[in-house]
């Protein structure tokens, strides 16, 4: 998905869709396809992306619909982003500004030309020509259930008066089996992500939620019909990008990582007793926990975002470790911060026999963090009543 970016064929194509009246009339000739787009290795394209392409001979017109723009400039853009507030509008370039981008970007770009008739040609233009006007053209993004994709889908559908029959299989996929195909070369972004999205991502998509990923919506489209007739001709590839070898040795996956981390750790502090070690490794970790905590009931609590809550990562991420950070340094611990550390290490020792039976959407590798956190925290208290405290 692209910024917005102005240049002369973009500006002589938003007067030709600004002008009165119907702007586009369908012919024989015109031809609509569906770009699909290989994912990039940004963060913003993970999962690749969908936009509409029209060729019309007659008015010398190569252009491409993209419901996937949106503008750095808007106001307070970063927290619109957090809370899933930022406005994404369909935007129209050229054809080769748009697939020169994407060879810059070394991503694939396959087409699939639909099969529509002329009055289904035209419904199609009459409705991209009214959603690109300025009071139309922006909407709220949703990465689930509105976004590039969907959009495409949905627009076609309302073309083809709804009589489009899907004939993709069910592989009964979850949303995080779906999301996991494209995190696996990324395993830290995958932690992440895993992380700050929460137990919703465990339910099982249906055949036609799978298509909010442009890769299922071209795969949709190779077996879609239309009265018993394919409503897309056999995919063709624009652009075939170059192979980049992605290596992710297993020794620098969060897995590894944290286990070996919270391992030397938890020796560490059993080789050396002095509180002031203990506390000085406890302190980053209850702070960096609680941040995230923070992070995750925000994103929960006041956000647009459909898959934030409920999170069970706020089993070991909790906000409340903030609270105990003073009190850590003094010998001896007041008496809530001390029922807090129980109440928290009998959550975080429930919470590990249930991740394995209930499979919680917790990432695999944050089960040594929740070991780490309750060593930390009952040798907090342990120490607290130690008469030999250094």
């Amino acid at each position: 998905m692209k910024t917005i970016q102005y240049n002369l064929c973009t500006f002589l194509l938003l007067c030709l869709f600004s002008l009165p009246g119907r702007a586009l009339v369908a012919t024989d000739n015109t031809q609509i396809s569906v770009l699909t787009c290989a994912p990039g290795n940004e963060l913003y394209s993970l999962f690749g992306h969908t936009a509409i392409r029209i060729q019309s001979p007659e008015n010398a017109l190569d252009a491409v619909f993209n419901y996937g723009t949106f503008d750095f400039h808007t106001d307070h853009f970063y927290l619109k982003y957090a809370r899933g507030l930022l406005p994404y509008q369909l935007s129209v370039t050229s054809y080769e500004n748009f697939i020169r981008s994407y060879i810059f970007d070394n991503r694939s770009v396959w087409s699939q030309t639909l099969q529509l008739d002329l009055q289904q040609k035209q419904r199609l233009l009459d409705l991209l020509t009214n959603n690109y006007k300025p009071e139309n053209r922006t909407y709220l993004y949703n990465f689930l259930y509105d976004n590039c994709s969907t959009r495409v889908r949905n627009i076609i559908e309302t073309s083809c008066g709804k009589t489009i029959r899907w004939h993709m299989p069910d592989e009964r996929k979850s949303f995080w089996n779906l999301l996991d195909e494209y995190l696996v070369r990324m395993p830290w972004v995958k932690w992440g992500i895993h992380t700050i999205l929460g137990q919703p991502g465990n339910q099982t998509a249906t055949r036609y939620q799978y298509m909010f990923l442009p890769d299922y919506l071209l795969e949709g489209l190779e077996s879609a019909t239309i009265n018993e007739t394919l409503l897309a001709a056999p995919v063709q590839t624009l652009f075939e990008a170059e192979d980049v070898a992605l290596t992710n040795p297993w020794y620098a996956s969060p897995l590894f990582i944290f286990t070996l981390a919270s391992t030397a750790i938890i020796c560490l502090l059993q080789r050396f007793r002095s509180r002031r070690f203990l506390v000085s490794i406890a302190f980053p970790l209850f702070f960096i926990s609680g941040v995230i905590g923070c992070l995750l009931v925000f994103l929960g609590g006041f956000t647009q975002h459909p898959m934030t809550a409920p999170n069970y990562n706020l089993i070991w991420a909790n906000p409340l470790n903030l609270l105990v950070l003073p009190w850590l340094w003094r010998s001896q611990l007041p008496r809530g911060v001390k029922k807090y550390l129980t109440l928290y290490v009998w959550i975080l020792t429930l919470g590990l026999p249930l991740w394995f039976f209930l499979q919680p959407a917790v990432p695999y590798a944050s089960i040594p963090l929740l070991v780490l956190m309750i060593y930390l925290s009952r040798r907090l208290k342990q120490k607290t009543h130690s008469s030999n405290m250094k």
